[in-house]
C-alpha cells in the first residue's frame, strides 16, 4: 500500500478540525477590538454583544418568562395561609409582652381578646388583599420590566463571564462542531486518496 494516499485523509481530519476549531474560538476573540493594518479584527460575539443581550432578552420574555407570566403567578397567589401564621405570631408576641399576662383573671381576658383580634386581623388583611390582587397585578405590569432588567444584567457582565454563560449552554455542539469538521476533512481527504489512486 502507498503510504502516500494515507496523507490527504490525515491531513484533511486535521485541517477541519483546526479550522473549525479556530472558527468557534473567533466566535469570542479576541474580546477587545486588534487593529491589524487597515482591518479591526474582534470576536463576533463581544461585537454585538448588545444586540444578541437585547435578543435574549426578547426571547426569554416572549417564550420563557414575561411580567405577564409574573403579574398572573402573583394574582394566584392564596395569602390567607401566610397572613394567619403572621398576624398569630405578630399578636402573641405583644400581648407575651404585656406585663399584665401575669394575673391569672386578666391572663384569661386577655387570651379571648388575642383569639379574637388573631381572627380579626387575618380575617380583614386576607380580603383586603383580595380586592387588591388585580391592582397589584396591574402594578407589576406597568413597574416591573423584565426585558430591561435581563437587559441590564447581560450587560453587566464581564466578557469572559458572558462567554462562559454562552458557551455552557451549547458546549457539547461546539465540540461536536470541532469533530465535525475533522471527519468532513478525513472523507473529503478519502475521496481525494481515492481519486489519485484509480487515474494512477
Amino acid at each position: 500500500m502507498d503510504i502516500s494516499l494515507l496523507v490527504p485523509p490525515l491531513a484533511g481530519a486535521v485541517i477541519g478540525w483546526v479550522t473549525n476549531y479556530v472558527a468557534i474560538k473567533m466566535l469570542f476573540r479576541p474580546h477587545k477590538p486588534v487593529h491589524i493594518f487597515a482591518w479591526k479584527l474582534q470576536g463576533v460575539i463581544p461585537k454585538r454583544r448588545k444586540e444578541i443581550a437585547r435578543s435574549m432578552a426578547k426571547a426569554i420574555e416572549k417564550d420563557l418568562f414575561s411580567t405577564e407570566d409574573l403579574s398572573e403567578a402573583l394574582a394566584g397567589i392564596d395569602w390567607k395561609k401566610e397572613i394567619h401564621e403572621t398576624v398569630s405570631e405578630a399578636v402573641e408576641h405583644r400581648f407575651n409582652e404585656s406585663k399584665w399576662t401575669k394575673f391569672p383573671v386578666v391572663g384569661l381576658v386577655s387570651d379571648s381578646i388575642k383569639n379574637r383580634l388573631k381572627l380579626r386581623l387575618a380575617t380583614e388583611i386576607t380580603t383586603h388583599l383580595d380586592r387588591k390582587k388585580g391592582a397589584i397585578a396591574s402594578k407589576v405590569r406597568g413597574h416591573i420590566d423584565i426585558h430591561g432588567m435581563i437587559v441590564s444584567k447581560i450587560d453587566r457582565l464581564d466578557l469572559m463571564r458572558f462567554e462562559k454563560l454562552l458557551t455552557e449552554f451549547i458546549a457539547r455542539e461546539l465540540k461536536h462542531l470541532e469533530w465535525l469538521g475533522g471527519v468532513m476533512g478525513l472523507v473529503i481527504g478519502i475521496f481525494q486518496s481515492a481519486f489519485f489512486y484509480f487515474i494512477r
